[in-house]
């Protein structure tokens, strides 16, 4: 669950390099890996906080 965000960011990445290096970029393909890296940001801030969260609360 802690790298879920660092995931999502990576195959974001990957939605976007594929295409590129093939040739067959389209609007879709676009909008699918900038989607995934937007989401992928907001669950590693979200999992990074929840997780900061945790551990000053053991202390």
């Amino acid at each position: 669950m802690k790298y879920t965000g660092i995931i999502i960011v990576l195959l974001g990445a990957l939605a976007l390099i594929v295409p590129a290096l093939a040739h067959f970029e389209s609007n879709t393909t676009l909008l699918v890996g900038v989607v995934l890296l937007i989401c992928g940001a907001i669950v590693h801030i979200f999992a990074t906080k929840k997780g900061i969260d945790k551990e000053t609360s053991v202390k």
